[in-house]
């Protein structure tokens, strides 16, 4: 801000110089028109009576040659200086008795010898007390006004100087700023940042053009291209602008209409850039004039469309381009006679530098905005704003540093996933801000205070994650108390969302752990009402408080999931197998393979355990593929004791429909030379319901193999007889729940009875587990049941141990009497 008051005080004292050398007297100025442009020194010197007197200035239009003689009586030496910019050539010539004595040419498309007479054109009236009259002859493309001023040569070089000053510095400041934005567009690879370093170039060339501000930093050679070319430059500085404007705000902001319009818009000026140079650049202001209106309407239509979301960074931007839209219409205006009553070189240069300035000002102001807005989505959610769990985070450690006692609120919206499916991410998104800030307010009603910055400010609700939300409450409270507050995070909720005239009813999933009741740090207490969370409500609470018995659970399930994959490596599981018998002979029918881990520090595990944690964490296909492996290896050894022994393997509803399980028992098959009609895959009837769109394909591919598919745990699930007859089970399980008090229940005796009825009728084999007794053992033989297991045939035993069973089996001739023996 300091050099632009230099400028202006700098100007003011040249205004203020120029108006007193225009009160001078002792001085005429004399003007002539050549309408026909074909007058020489000479002949206009011949002349002379045709002249009439004029002040110092002198208008001239588009095409004509203005002479102006410029003649002193003074007793000093005088020199007049040419203040004003001409876009054209400007002669001045000093005549002493009718004869030119001296010839200064000034022209911005030939390179000059004197930075003198190209800043501040002279000729000398009066020196070393000789007189003289000076004949200045304009030629300018455009209309313009020639401004004069009479002048001693110490008044003439404090002048100059003050004008070289001014030219100089204020040059240095615009390629000074390119410069440096071109080293930030370097260094941070931003294509918009080496757009407006080369705007600020190109404008700053194209000025220097006519106020002499080049003479000062380039060769005379480069000045003289410049000037040849300047329109070009002009046009292309406007597609600088087109491109800053683009990468600034188009790019991310606005919709892809503007992004056409914007490529049109460059190809259209540079069209223009080439048509100028064959034209002569005769016309090459209205070709200017074009592409200004272009540039402006681009920028008008692309700010008006972000005004609604970027207010200030829309104003701010259209400030900065002020200076230069007053300048140009400046320009324009003086095609028209109209000028403005000031010095129009150093006007401009102040305008442009202006310019450049704002427009670096506002370079500062967007990153720091952009800074401030990534600092603050670091926070705080994008999309609702709340607070985010690095907040969350913040405020539980300041309150623990603090020993403040308080209470995590942890709560999901259940429908939260329904409304951006059905009405989009916006909507939902303007929903949830509409009612975090309901939720916030009532909650500041009922008296409780959040800490963020402010202790005193409103009540925060942070956001954890795209469902995940949470509310801190300082302070000790009792359970009624917190069932106060649940209440209101429901009751806001619960009022449901209108879709197409429905109420979609929002439920709540709240967990609440407190500190330092059930954990003393940021992440324990976290961590503890997510368990309370995740743990279902007992009866019809909308809540869980955290339960220490959870936690041991939770603890628990990562300790199993954590080692099942190394059991697996280092052999900790083992197969048991379970006999299974023909009912009506007695004989050894097979085994069913069931899974069992003995872990080092936990003991044994059972499969109701780690088989969901194995399915939730995904090892489940390693556990199945180690079980069928190891299962079909030992039915390898089986069948040399028993031919005709079966095998029955459990697979998770998991692996129902995975191709690599069926090519795994292909190559397995093949390995061990096994029969597939003698193995069974056990599938939980859960499991073929949840998997009823892919398992007869399933099964098809397994039937095509050979191996049999049994489904396990009959008439625990929901299968109706149409779903079982068209998926066609080869065997049925009958639950063991069914089975063991068979004697005594006479409902199950009907339910096992219509079980092996329907699974004849359907042609399936009919297995019953459970059999505890010799008297559901001959129960079920009553009821033509197939295949019968339990603990009154034996327990599960180890490989080994089974073999031995086996070979003892296959000798006994009277298997009943063998077991109750």
């Amino acid at each position: 801000m300091w050099f632009l008051t230099v400028k202006l005080s700098a100007i003011l004292l040249l205004v203020s110089c120029f108006n007193a050398n225009a009160e001078l007297q002792n001085y005429h100025i004399e003007r002539l028109t050549d309408t026909s442009n074909q007058l020489s020194i000479d002949a206009v010197i011949d002349r002379k009576d045709q002249f009439s007197k004029i002040n110092t200035k002198a208008k001239f239009h588009k095409g004509e040659t203005v002479w102006v003689k410029v003649s002193s009586q003074a007793s000093s030496d005088q020199l007049v200086a040419i203040t004003s910019p001409i876009e054209g050539h400007v002669k001045l010539y000093r005549v002493v008795q009718g004869a030119v004595v001296n010839y200064e040419l000034v022209s911005p498309v030939f390179g000059y010898t004197s930075a003198e007479q190209s800043i501040l054109p002279h000729q000398s009236i009066i020196e070393n007390g000789k007189y003289s009259e000076v004949y200045i002859q304009v030629y300018a493309k455009y209309n313009g006004i020639l401004s004069l001023s009479i002048m001693s040569p110490e008044e003439y070089r404090n002048v100059l100087n003050k004008r070289l000053f001014i030219l100089g510095a204020s040059s240095g400041v615009h390629y000074f700023i390119a410069f440096f934005v071109f080293l930030m567009a370097i260094g941070q690879s931003r294509k918009g940042l080496g757009a407006l370093g080369a705007y600020f170039v190109c404008i700053s060339l194209q000025s220097g053009v006519y106020n002499g501000a080049n003479m000062l930093l380039f060769p005379s050679e480069l000045i003289s291209y410049f000037a040849t070319f300047h329109s070009q430059i002009f046009l292309l500085s406007l597609i600088f602008a087109i491109i800053f404007l683009y990468f600034f705000m188009i790019e991310k902001r606005a919709d892809n209409r503007y992004t056409k319009l914007a490529t049109a818009s460059i190809w259209f000026i540079a069209a223009l850039a080439v048509l100028i140079a064959p034209l002569n650049a005769q016309n090459s202001l209205v070709f200017h004039a074009i592409a200004s209106l272009i540039c402006c309407a681009l920028y008008a239509v692309v700010l008006k469309s972000q005004y609604t979301e970027h207010k200030d960074e829309v104003l701010v931007l259209a400030l900065t381009w002020l200076p230069i839209f007053v300048l140009k219409a400046s320009i324009f205006v003086n095609q028209f006679g109209f000028f403005w009553p000031v010095d129009e070189s150093l006007l401009s240069h102040l305008l442009i530098t202006l310019h450049v300035v704002m427009l670096a000002c506002y370079l500062y102001w967007h990153d720091k905005n952009k800074k401030r807005r990534l600092m603050f989505y670091a926070t705080h959610d994008k999309d609702t704003g709340a607070p985010n769990s690095y907040m969350l985070q913040q405020s539980l450690e300041a309150l623990d540093k603090a020993n403040k006692p308080h209470t995590l609120l942890l709560f999901r919206p259940l429908v939260l996933q329904t409304i951006r499916l059905n009405m989009g991410w916006n909507y939902a998104n303007s929903h949830l801000r509409k009612l975090l800030s309901k939720v916030g307010k009532q909650l500041d009603t009922y008296g409780n205070v959040v800490i963020v910055e402010d202790i005193k400010s409103h009540t925060s609700i942070y956001r954890l994650d795209d469902s995940l939300f949470a509310v801190v409450l300082i302070g000790k409270f009792e359970l009624s108390q917190i069932e106060q507050f649940v209440c209101v995070l429901s009751a806001s909720f619960e009022e449901g969302i209108d879709f197409g005239g429905d109420l979609l009813v929002d439920q709540l999933e709240i967990g609440v752990a407190s500190n330092p009741i059930h954990a003393s740090s940021a992440d324990s207490i976290i961590q503890c009402a997510m368990q309370a969370m995740a743990a279902k409500p007992v009866g019809t609470n909308k809540w869980q408080l955290f339960d220490f018995g959870n936690s041991i659970v939770s603890q628990r399930r990562i300790k199993i999931a954590s080692a099942l994959k190394v059991a697996i490596e280092r052999e900790q599981l083992s197969l048991y197998l379970q006999p299974q018998l023909h009912l009506k002979s007695g004989r050894v029918y097979g085994a069913e393979a069931l899974l069992r881990w003995h872990h080092p520090e936990l003991g044994i595990i059972p499969p109701s355990e780690f088989i969901p944690i194995a399915e939730s964490s995904g090892i489940i296909y390693e556990l199945t593929e180690w079980v069928i492996e190891r299962g079909l290896k030992q039915q390898a050894d089986l069948v040399k004791l028993l031919p005709s022994h079966h095998l029955s393997l459990n697979i998770s509803g998991r692996d129902v429909g995975r191709k690599e399980l069926t090519v795994q028992l292909i190559e397995l098959i093949n390995q061990y030379k096994l029969l597939p009609g003698q193995l069974v895959l056990e599938v939980t009837e859960s499991a073929t319901v949840e998997n009823e769109t892919t398992l007869c394909d399933s099964l098809a591919d397994y039937r095509s193999i050979g191996i049999k598919v049994a489904i396990d745990d009959f008439g625990t699930g929901y299968s109706s007889l149409a779903y079982l007859s068209q998926l066609g089970f080869d065997k049925l399980k009958v639950d063991k729940r069914f089975v063991m008090d068979l004697e005594s229940s006479k409902t199950n005796q009907t339910i096992c009875k219509a079980t092996c009825d329907m699974a004849h009728s359907l042609g399936s084999v009919v297995v019953a587990e459970g059999v505890e007794s010799e008297g559901s053992y001959r129960q079920l033989q009553s009821f033509e049941c197939d295949i019968g297991q339990g603990y009154f045939i034996s327990r599960p035993l180890p490989f080994d141990d089974y073999k031995l069973w086996l070979q003892r089996m296959t000798q006994v001739e009277d298997v009943i009497h063998y077991l109750t023996s």
